[in-house]
């Protein structure tokens, strides 16, 4: 496994450590590179009502983890629009106003590409990771934009990183360097 062999090569910077030449830049590409071709599929654009943001699969059967202030309340319609520009009708399920998630459910029968959960009490500040979204709202013409950058503080209720987020990447996953959702 390719990622696996890279990310080997980058133990010490996957740890939280800054790379020091450029053999580790370039392993931490590759990295960055395949997780990305990983979790791609599964990052989705989300539309309830007019307004716009992002969210990702976490099941084949259609869940979709978002920000809260994105799904809103529960039984709302959602339209989703999957990386290869088909939209799926879904609906909303329900919000954590205390941490800002909210939960969502693709309806259009089918098995969905998805991401694994990841462990996001475990990261401590240093450790990299990656947000991805739709900024602006999905464009067809354009794949979701990648931030690339570390943990700055976890606390019990929320993760602050140094990725720069924008209108419409609201409900974006973030990813820790194995391509599990680590946060929103």
């Amino acid at each position: 496994d390719p990622l696996v062999a890279a990310k080997e090569q980058l133990s010490r910077v996957v740890a939280g450590e800054a790379p020091e030449s450029v053999a580790e830049l370039r392993a931490m590409e590759e990295v960055v590179r395949q997780i990305t071709a990983k979790v791609s599929p599964a990052t989705v654009g989300v539309q309830i009502g007019p307004a716009q943001g992002s969210g990702v699969i976490i099941s084949a059967d259609g869940y979709v983890l978002t920000a809260g202030h994105v799904s809103g309340r529960a039984n709302q319609d959602a339209i989703f629009i999957l990386s290869d520009g088909r939209q799926v009708k879904g609906v909303t399920l329900g919000i954590n106003r205390n941490i800002d998630s909210g939960l969502m459910k693709i309806t259009d029968p089918g098995e969905y590409p998805f991401v694994e959960m990841g462990d996001s009490g475990a990261l401590k500040a240093g450790h990299w990771c990656l947000a991805i979204g739709h900024p602006g709202g999905y464009q067809p013409d354009r794949q979701p934009v990648l931030r690339f950058g570390r943990v700055l503080a976890n606390r019990r209720d929320f993760l602050k990183t140094d990725c720069t987020l924008v209108g419409g990447d609201s409900g974006g996953p973030l990813f820790d360097l194995d391509g599990k959702v680590i946060g929103i």
